[in-house]
């Protein structure tokens, strides 16, 4: 038997290819006007996004430098103008959807408009140091510590103050420095050992258990700091300054051996993260350590700065340094610089933010 024919089919692929025959010349012929639909469609929304922003009081100039960064950080296709209309109707400041638009994501920037008016978010973005991925770092320091100013805080939170102990911790790449920052988030390396070490006098170091080295530098200007108090009557001795990565590791664990985990994170450096192998610090003593109250250390506190030395560890910093008061430590730092920080009265922590890691 004949297998009947598929005509059904056959209609099928006629009109498909009577289809093309018409489409496919059409398409020829307006190529050039159809590949630029998708162009039409950006040059739209283009148009759509600055009509948005001159909604928000934004000058030419400002418009015109929001959509230049846009552009140049690729960012164009992250944006809506909804978005802008959004963030402008919950009540957001034009500095602040400025910041949104040009330094979120669009995944961030969905989450933000799917929340309230958050005006935290308005007072730190004014901050020069502000850094969106550590927001929720902000709101936990601040909830714990709500009578600081929010610089502060800011400040803190670029510290590592808020992460535990030796946690997302940097190499110091300048060790030499006298500005070097090693702290329990900044350490040098075990290798490091200054080249200028000088051996210490007894009249100036405590010589009893091995002769103390220091740097060259903060060497003269202990030598002149110590002459000046003993013609004023006052009297003190070096007692422990440069130490070397392998004896800061046999103190350190013979210190957690001795105390208890807490005191060990108050009083103890890990090898690494102690500025005595900086060769720039020293703890003081007359007979014992020095002490608040001591005659001594009423001295150094007036007078430390003069040759260039600074107390490291002061009381009511110990959320900055993360270290209990060492009234006994002290550091050399150069007289500019021991000097600022003794009329601001800052640490050298916030000093080093402030003052040397912006000019890096």
């Amino acid at each position: 038997m004949k297998k009947k024919p598929n005509y059904k089919l056959r209609r099928t692929v006629a009109l498909i290819i009577i289809i093309l025959i018409i489409v496919i010349p059409i398409l020829i012929i307006n190529r050039a006007r159809i590949s630029r639909i998708p162009v039409l469609h950006k040059y739209k929304e283009y148009k759509e996004i600055v009509k948005t922003l001159y909604t928000v009081d934004y000058s030419n100039d400002e418009v015109k430098s929001i959509m230049e960064t846009l552009n140049k950080k690729k960012k164009m296709d992250e944006i809506r103008y909804d978005y802008i209309s959004s963030l402008k109707e919950k009540g957001y400041s034009k500095d602040t959807i400025a910041y949104i638009l040009i330094n979120l994501s669009k995944t961030e920037m969905t989450k933000l408009l799917n929340k309230k008016y958050d005006k935290d978010l308005e007072e730190y973005i004014k901050i020069e140091d502000f850094d969106y991925d550590k927001y929720d770092r902000y709101i936990a320091y601040q909830k714990k510590y709500p009578k600081l100013k929010k610089e502060d805080i800011v400040l803190r939170i670029e510290l590592k103050v808020d992460l535990d102990n030796y946690d997302d911790a940097e190499e110091e790449k300048n060790p030499d420095s006298l500005l070097a920052y090693v702290n329990k988030h900044r350490y040098i390396n075990k290798d490091y050992e200054p080249d200028d070490l000088v051996e210490m006098d007894d009249k100036y170091s405590n010589n009893y258990y091995g002769v103390n080295r220091l740097r060259s530098e903060a060497y003269e200007h202990f030598k002149e700091m110590v002459d000046a108090a003993n013609n004023e009557g006052i009297y003190f001795l070096a007692d422990t300054t440069y130490r070397s990565f392998d004896t800061q590791e046999t103190i350190y664990s013979n210190y957690a051996y001795e105390h208890t985990s807490e005191e060990t994170s108050l009083y103890a450096a890990r090898p690494g993260y102690s500025e005595h192998e900086l060769g720039t610090a020293i703890d003081v003593s007359n007979v014992w350590y020095i002490e608040e109250g001591d005659e001594e250390y009423e001295w150094i506190k007036r007078n430390a700065w003069k040759y260039g030395y600074i107390l490291r560890y002061k009381k009511g910093k110990e959320e900055i340094t993360k270290y209990a008061a060492e009234d006994w430590h002290i550091r050399y730092v150069g007289v500019k610089t021991a000097t600022l920080i003794h009329n601001k009265g800052i640490t050298f922590d916030e000093y080093w933010y402030k003052y040397v890691r912006k000019d890096k």
